[in-house]
């Protein structure tokens, strides 16, 4: 999900904003649901506190007593969404099925996620890319764990003979992180009221292949000579 941003302030001092004591947990979810809800729609730069504090009908001052700024929200959204995730991803992963099911089901995970809620893909797709510390955050952390987690997958679908030997996993991860990125994108960006593929049909395509039953390979042309 990282791609290119623009360079962002210096980096904050941590957050030590006290919390209110007795802090109601459904107010909290309550902004963060609006918070995603105001992002997706207005963009992360353009979004203001009150518009969220009014999307969750609470005072704007509340929203101080649970998070620091705007960007606070943000990273927080980011933060508990993908560890949700990871932690079905986890689930996933530890199942005795096929490599080839729970490849599926990790990127069926990936994109129906965010195709669930077009807000939060807008805040995944577009508003968090838009931000250099939080991309570089994501790839040192969340985006690193993700990989790790399909690669080791990849390498037990070679020892059981699910998958190919000599297989690149650090390629194929990121094939797959890729093209499900951009199903994700496309469909954002389109309208159209759901992504182009599921993850079932990604895993599937790609490990089919593209060439033709009984298909030959293709011999390479000869390239012409360099002249001087």
């Amino acid at each position: 999900m990282a791609h290119s941003a623009s360079r962002d302030p210096e980096p904050r001092e941590p957050d030590d904003t006290p919390r209110p004591a007795g802090a109601d947990p459904d107010k909290r979810k309550r902004i963060l649901a609006a918070a995603i809800q105001t992002f997706g729609r207005r963009g992360f730069h353009e979004a203001r506190i009150a518009q969220i504090a009014s999307a969750a009908g609470v005072a704007e001052g509340t929203v101080y007593l649970y998070f620091k700024n705007k960007e606070d929200l943000l990273d927080v959204v980011f933060e508990e969404t993908m560890a949700g995730v990871l932690e079905t991803g986890r689930r996933i992963r530890s199942s005795a099925a096929p490599v080839r099911e729970r490849l599926r089901a990790i990127l069926d995970l990936h994109i129906s996620f965010l195709a669930g809620d077009r807000d939060l893909a807008s805040v995944f797709q577009i508003e968090l890319r838009r931000s250099a510390r939080l991309v570089e955050r994501f790839s040192r952390s969340k985006l690193v764990e993700y990989f790790r987690l399909l690669e080791g997958l990849l390498k037990e679908g070679i020892e059981s003979g699910e998958l190919r030997r000599g297989l690149d996993t650090r390629l194929a991860v990121r094939i797959l992180f890729g093209a499900a990125d951009e199903i994700l994108s496309e469909w954002l960006l389109s309208g159209e009221p759901k992504p182009a593929a599921t993850g079932e049909r990604l895993v599937e395509t790609l490990l089919a292949g593209f060439g033709g039953e009984g298909a030959p390979s293709p011999k390479r042309p000869k390239l012409p000579r360099r002249t001087q």
